[in-house]
């Protein structure tokens, strides 16, 4: 037995380890010298696998724990791994046109250069996923985890757009810790409609990005690749050189609940806002005076928690709600427009058709006498 066939050996091995629990996958595939799963993907096609020979319900590998598996320019043409484990998976160059990828976890998969077209990865943890020239044509985000995601030179489409543009703007709102727009190609989504309030900014790249209408005024830009030109463009007119120098200037952070006070913004800011307390020379300063100072300080200036998550989707039910309102409101009076057309026009065919019949009476009346006459004369 020659090192080829060891090494083919071991690699048909580790493979087979992977779907032993699909026994009926295991049996069919187990004689196979030279497996793949491309082969299992054209036996499928050709009606010979499971699903009573069904080729494009694909692979079920739902559930299943594949992490780090090296799948590179392999065919999953329409496989199901929904809920599986794919952390750290090679699918580069792969074809997984019409996969279904829904609640998976893809934590540092490698997606690069693969053909997601049509794919569904509604609900997956794409934390660090690397879909780097992927094409993704039609692909349903809803509800993915895009936390460190790399989207760069990605081909997509309008469908797909849409996906992305109301994905990001539901995690910067709810969720913006998840965003790294660094690693994302800006010119595909519509910042105007994106809440960057939040979102962290640092080292962002809005090379070629339009800022009509984006409110720029207390973003943090100090760290981030923007024109001035775009700058003018958000503003509407070209701002003058202290304008564009204090947009540009970093930001101060607000302080985040649950972290405390702190002391050295509150009392040494110059008194702006709450005055100087000059613990230096205040001999009577005790612990109690401070922690009560400091208890007043924070009722006043403590910012409000993060939004949870069952608040978060209690807003987003009722934003769905009103739209379902708002939509059953349209389609109502949709159906009662039609409805009074519908009326109007049998209403204006009655009156026609006893139009018509009023104009027939007196030509039928004179048509019996011309009849009765005619009969008469002939009786005579």
């Amino acid at each position: 037995m020659t090192a080829d066939d060891i090494k083919n050996i071991s690699k048909l091995d580790s493979i087979r380890s992977k779907i032993r629990e699909n026994q009926d996958y295991y049996d069919r595939f187990q004689g196979e010298d030279n497996f793949s799963w491309k082969a299992v993907s054209q036996s499928m096609e050709r009606g010979n696998a499971l699903n009573a020979g069904d080729g494009t319900r694909g692979i079920d590998f739902v559930g299943k724990n594949l992490e780090n598996g090296k799948f590179a320019n392999e065919n999953f043409q329409n496989a199901n791994f929904s809920v599986a484990n794919l952390t750290g998976v090679d699918f580069s160059g792969a074809d997984l046109r019409g996969v279904d990828f829904s609640g998976a976890n893809l934590t540092d998969a490698n997606l690069s250069g693969a053909d997601l077209s049509g794919a569904i990865l509604s609900g997956a943890v794409l934390h660090r996923t690397n879909f780097t020239g992927a094409k993704m044509y039609g692909v349903k985000l809803a509800e993915a985890d895009l936390q460190d995601a790399i989207l760069l030179d990605v081909a997509i489409d309008e469908l797909g757009i849409e996906e992305l543009q109301a994905l990001v703007e539901y995690l910067a709102k709810y969720y913006p810790h998840k965003l790294n727009l660094s690693k994302m190609n800006l010119t595909l989504l519509n910042l105007q409609k994106i809440d960057l309030s939040q979102v962290n900014l640092r080292g962002v790249d809005f090379t070629g990005c339009d800022f009509t209408g984006v409110n720029i005024m207390e973003l943090d830009l100090s760290e981030c690749i923007i024109t001035p030109q775009q700058i003018a463009q958000a503003l509407g007119r070209v701002p003058s050189k202290e304008e564009l120098a204090k947009i540009l200037a970093p930001k101060k952070k607000k302080a985040k609940s649950g972290n405390g006070v702190d002391l050295s913004e509150i009392f040494l800011d110059d008194g702006k806002t709450l005055g100087v307390w000059d613990v230096i020379n205040d001999k009577g300063i005790s612990v109690e005076s401070l922690l009560n100072a400091g208890r007043k300080v924070f009722r006043r200036g403590a910012a409000k928690p993060a939004v949870k998550d069952e608040e978060a989707l209690k807003n987003i039910k009722s934003e769905e709600e009103l739209k379902a309102k708002s939509h059953n409101e349209e389609l109502r009076k949709v159906i009662e427009e039609r409805k009074r057309r519908e009326l109007e026009a049998r209403a204006a065919m009655k009156k026609e058709a006893q139009q018509e019949a009023a104009r027939e009476t007196p030509k039928k009346e004179v048509d019996e006498r011309l009849i009765s006459m005619r009969d008469g004369r002939g009786g005579r």
